[in-house]
């Protein structure tokens, strides 16, 4: 059969799952992209004509492919075809800035740079980039006779800020895939979203646990993933059964589930969250009562070594604990708490988590001040210093406490801002909440909240979760200060922007006031939103600060009050007067009209360039 070689050498561990499939399933789909169904035959295809390509530009072990893209078949298919050259992948974003990108291209030094199109306009002209279509040659076989040391080289600001590109070993992603095939629930074939941006390192799980598996990956467009009653109408229509999303994505998820009064996505059967630390809100307790049959996994590991501890939540929602554990070690990890007992009110069973065994990245290219500071040698053993605390609980399973760049110490007493955040969101008028410390010699805790109805006044919604926390927790733990956001901000990749939050003095609440015009209550709400005194009606919002999570919240206040529109036609119609006209009109007051023929353009334009490149599947 076209696609795969014949006689696949056992080398290139990361690909041999999918070449069985490819080889005995040649039909059965791979890749689910606007309506458009891709088979394991055809991405083998289509990924033995990107490797043929890559062949010829003398790609193999050692080298680093920069490559830019949408979401996409074709993206999906370079990334296999540059693997099984044994070459590592780096994932280059057009949308960042262009000092970043060319500190990332400098740090990494990729031997050949492939863009689309659409990308290339925006992208540094410094360096020589190949188009995509330059890649395609005639080869038909997928060879997996080369594995690499290398699979793919991610970029982090981590918590310093300055980018670090993570040079990630292939044995260490290889066990990672092992497991998942081992596991009795993830290794099931799934219908598995693949929601993560390509720069991220749970884009790689998602791709590689679902191909390993024989799974089907579900692709969204962009709109889809910036809102997220579109993603829930996109994992009924396509009967998702599996979800990777971070926490922020997550609560946001089931708060748009709650708000529209709609069935939760029946076919769900395992959510998958990491990236920052789960706290089980009632909302998230009644999402998952509605679906009896359904897990979540509870996933932790830094950039530096993906996925290592894993704890799993099943049956009775009522019963699982407000801060879950990070779990037990994978097979391949190996643990080691580095205690902390610098000051006596310290737990002396805490202490930093070192990570060892065969889960850890080469270090970070270009970077070798960094690599020493960063994997240190204990014992004769290798070991990546995490810089979170941990401690063990009763069960032997690992509970994370937090970061030790971020403990806070109020009146001599350490305060965990997770076991405050915790409370707040069991408030039945909080959706969200991060707290952080503020001050000098002085320091007292702020509490950043997102109420679930933001035309909640203040200062009455403020006295009430003062004393919910009075009533929970000591009177050292209990925040001075509460300040009220529409939405906290996020870093790139969905975790909470604590800098942000402690840089802040205000937040943005929003009033809906009865009997007012429409676009007299849009002009207030976004005002609020955005943070500014005055606005032109007819402006452009962006121009003003708004960004796709600021039209979330929006659009989460609008459908409070009856009002429905898509993230996609905020982007089209970016004024208030707009908006305004859009919603006065009868087919949007009633329901959103028309939207599956708005969504997925550009996936539709790549998929036929796609179709043309595999011939066939």
């Amino acid at each position: 059969m076209a696609g795969i070689c014949a006689h696949t050498p056992a080398s290139n561990a990361l690909l041999l799952a999918f070449a069985t499939y490819a080889r005995c399933t040649p039909q059965a789909p791979a890749i689910r992209v606007n309506g458009c169904t891709v088979s394991y035959g055809g991405l083998a295809a289509a990924a033995a004509s990107f490797a043929g390509g890559l062949e010829a530009f003398g790609i193999g072990p050692g080298d680093v492919v920069g490559l830019t893209g949408e979401r996409s078949a074709e993206t999906l298919a370079l990334i296999l075809a540059i693997v099984a050259s044994g070459a590592a992948y780096l994932p280059l974003d057009s949308d960042q800035g262009r000092e970043r990108l060319v500190a990332m291209i400098e740090h990494a030094r990729p031997r050949l740079l492939i863009s689309d199109p659409v990308s290339r306009t925006r992208l540094p002209a410094d360096f020589a980039w190949c188009d995509l279509g330059t890649l395609v040659s005639p080869c038909t076989d997928l060879h997996l006779g080369v594995s690499g040391d290398l699979s793919y080289v991610l970029f982090t600001s981590g918590s310093t800020g300055e980018p670090k590109g993570v040079a990630m070993r292939t044995a260490a992603v290889a066990a990672l895939i092992d497991w998942h095939r081992l596991h009795p629930r993830l290794g099931q074939a799934a219908r598995t979203l693949q929601f993560a941006a390509a720069g991220f390192d749970v884009s790689f799980q998602e791709i590689f646990s679902t191909l390993a598996t024989g799974g089907c990956l579900i692709l969204p467009t962009d709109a889809e993933r910036r809102d997220p009653w579109a993603l829930l109408d996109l994992l009924r229509r396509e009967r998702v059964e599996r979800v990777f999303l971070p926490y922020v994505a997550l609560q946001s998820l089931v708060e748009a589930a709650i708000v529209s009064g709609e069935p939760v996505p029946g076919t769900l059967r395992d959510v998958i969250t990491a990236g920052e630390q789960l706290r089980i809100t009632p909302a998230l307790r009644a999402f998952f009562f509605a679906l009896p049959d359904c897990v979540l996994h509870n996933q932790y590991g830094p950039t530096e070594t993906h996925v290592v501890t894993a704890h799993e939540l099943r049956g009775e929602t009522a019963s699982w604990p407000e801060l879950p554990p990070i779990g037990l070690p994978l097979p391949h990890v190996r643990v080691r708490i580095a205690r902390q007992r610098s000051a006596a009110r310290d737990a002396d069973d805490e202490g930093e988590l070192l990570l060892g065994g065969d889960c850890l990245a080469a270090g970070y290219a270009g970077r070798p001040d960094l690599t020493t500071r960063s994997f240190v040698e204990i014992d004769g053993e290798r070991w990546y210093r995490t810089g979170d605390c941990v401690r063990c609980n009763a069960s032997g399973e690992l509970e994370f406490v937090g970061r030790l760049d971020q403990q806070i110490k109020i009146a001599g007493h350490r305060v965990e801002p997770a076991e405050i955040e915790a409370v707040l969101c069991r408030h039945s008028r909080i959706a969200q909440a991060a707290v952080v410390a503020k001050g000098g010699a002085v320091r007292r805790l702020v509490a950043h909240v997102v109420p679930r109805e933001l035309s909640a006044h203040e200062q009455t919604l403020a006295k009430l979760l003062a004393a919910h926390c009075a009533a929970a927790l000591p009177k050292h733990m209990t925040p001075q200060t509460f300040v009220f956001h529409s939405l906290l901000p996020t870093t790139p990749n969905g975790k909470v922007d604590r800098r942000a939050l402690a840089r802040s003095s205000a937040g943005a609440g929003v009033d809906w006031l009865d009997g007012v015009p429409l676009e007299t209550q849009l002009s207030n709400m976004w005002l609020r939103l955005l943070g500014v005194d005055a606005i032109d009606t007819s402006a452009n919002l962006f121009d003003h600060g708004a960004r796709s999570l600021t039209v979330v919240h929006a659009l989460t206040e609008l459908r409070r009050h009856g009002h429905f529109l898509t993230v996609a036609q905020v982007y089209e119609h970016p004024s208030i007067a707009a908006q305004a006209a859009l919603l006065d009109s009868t087919a949007v007051a009633a329901r959103v009209a028309g939207f599956d023929q708005q969504r997925g353009a550009g996936q539709r334009e790549a998929f036929t360039r796609f179709a043309a490149l595999r011939g066939h599947g």
